[in-house]
């Protein structure tokens, strides 16, 4: 395999901390602009339970506990993957 070849395929492949880094600001972006700029498959489900927890919990404090829960579970599922 040539050298470029390799390093081609190997850019595509990210550790799992670089993939919560990348993806994670890409969802927020996409909830936060309401738009599809990234197209992450993950955003409509996150958005659907941050929207449902925000009905749910009026203390910020604590609905700012639960969004971080939500955003620790998605790192624990891209580093695991």
């Amino acid at each position: 395999m040539s050298y470029s070849l390799r390093q081609n395929s190997l850019a595509g492949i990210a550790r799992p901390q670089e993939r919560f880094e990348r993806y994670t600001p890409e969802i927020v972006h996409d909830i936060d602009l309401k738009d599809s700029k990234y197209g992450r498959k993950e955003m409509e489900g996150i958005e659907q339970i941050i929207r449902g927890l925000k009905q749910r919990q009026k203390d910020d404090n604590k609905l700012l506990e639960k969004g971080m829960e939500i955003f620790d579970a998605l790192y624990q599922y891209y580093t695991s993957i």
